[in-house]
């Protein structure tokens, strides 16, 4: 009898370890998912607000996009994940759950991945941000180069002004130095709420 009651214990402590391990590899990612997000809302260029609502969270069969309409940053959460992805998500396989990106047709722009000549930007542009993000970054600069950035201003020798709501390189800058601390946090908060 003692004997069933010691197999019986150990099944239970593996159900709950099986449970523990399934719910982390879940949770974490997804709160560490949401959190980056935030983030780079916050830290990007917010002009308008279309950049910043055009951010994407994808799983394999699922993507829940914001809305890409001017304004403020709203949140976004992450979509569902069906049965089977769940159980492909485990602590010991190296699978990607969630999948971030941004569908705005200017993406490249606001990450300085690519530069234009002064004259697109000065198209592009009203005369002020019109979010608070965006006038909280506000930097004006003299006038812009011929080409340039997005997030290079000045330099330039006639005419002009140019500004920015994020600085150059903003975005990989966040990649090298704040991904892994967001992933930390929440992987680590995730942990103690599952186990304390």
């Amino acid at each position: 009898m003692a004997k069933k009651g010691f197999v019986q214990r150990g099944v239970d402590f593996a159900y709950f370890l099986d449970r523990a391990v399934t719910t982390l590899a879940y949770n974490g990612p997804k709160a560490a998912t949401e959190r980056i997000v935030r983030e780079l809302q916050q830290e990007g260029p917010s002009w308008t607000g279309r950049f910043s609502n055009s951010w994407q969270i994808s799983t394999p069969s699922l993507t829940k996009k914001g809305s890409g309409a001017p304004g403020e940053p709203k949140p976004l959460y992450t979509p569902s994940i069906r049965g089977i992805e769940g159980i492909k998500s485990s602590a010991l396989k190296d699978t990607v759950i969630f999948t971030i990106s941004n569908f705005s047709p200017h993406a490249l722009e606001a990450i300085d991945a690519v530069e234009h000549d002064r004259q697109y930007y000065a198209n592009r542009k009203t005369a002020l941000p019109t979010t608070q993000l965006g006038l909280s970054k506000w930097k004006p600069d003299g006038p812009r180069s011929d080409v340039s950035y997005r997030g290079q201003t000045g330099g330039g020798s006639e005419g002009g002004n140019s500004s920015r709501t994020a600085p150059l390189d903003w975005f990989a800058r966040y990649a090298s130095a704040q991904l892994d601390r967001a992933i930390k946090i929440e992987m680590d908060s995730a942990i103690n709420r599952r186990f304390s």
